[in-house]
């Protein structure tokens, strides 16, 4: 019992210094598709952003709050977007928010008082398209990107496609069945 005491405390202290959000790095490349990106705001289609390079990661939050999504390019004009059913050919269905230039022009941020909107609410178990292109049409560059929660928000963000309801479900109920067995031993 005080091995499991001891451990549900080293659990809970390294929980509480951990550091939600996701992060992952890439690079738009010559080899990418393309796709005529919109303005900051999602309101028409970009003339100077008419066939821009762009890198999709899907994600999904676990609490509906505020969140940020930031991306940092080497060398040349990052764009960030996010979109709910992203399809390239249609880049104004979808659309939730948008970001551009923040600290300098390599780096692009929506939410945290920056980019449109400037408080960027996603809902729990939704699932989210994060797009990763360039203010210009030709623009190749690797990226650091990172969505995370901002403060008072309970919630993470995972990368990769939303659990089905009955996936968790069954999830759970292996949990439930793991910890009935060792409280019969």
């Amino acid at each position: 019992m005080k091995k499991l005491l001891s451990l549900a405390l080293i659990v809970a202290s390294t929980a509480s210094f951990a550091q939600l959000g996701a992060n992952w790095t890439g690079s738009l490349t010559v080899t990418d598709p393309t796709y005529n990106r919109t303005f900051q705001d999602g309101s028409g289609l970009s003339g100077i952003g008419s066939s821009v390079f762009y890198d999709v990661q899907l994600f999904w939050v676990t609490g509906t709050g505020q969140y940020t999504y930031e991306i940092v390019g080497d060398d040349e004009d990052t764009f960030a977007f996010i979109y709910t059913n992203f399809n390239p050919a249609t880049p104004l269905a979808g659309f939730v928010g948008g970001g551009d230039d923040w600290l300098d022009f390599k780096t692009s941020k929506i939410g945290e008082g920056q980019g449109t909107p400037t408080n960027l609410v996603l809902t729990a178990n939704v699932q989210y398209y994060a797009i990763t292109t360039s203010f210009a049409n030709g623009e190749t560059f690797n990226y650091r990107n990172e969505i995370r929660p901002l403060q008072g928000t309970v919630g993470d963000v995972k990368l990769g496609v939303v659990p089905e309801p009955g996936t968790m479900l069954a999830l759970g109920a292996g949990l439930a069945a793991v910890a009935a067995r060792r409280r019969r031993k």
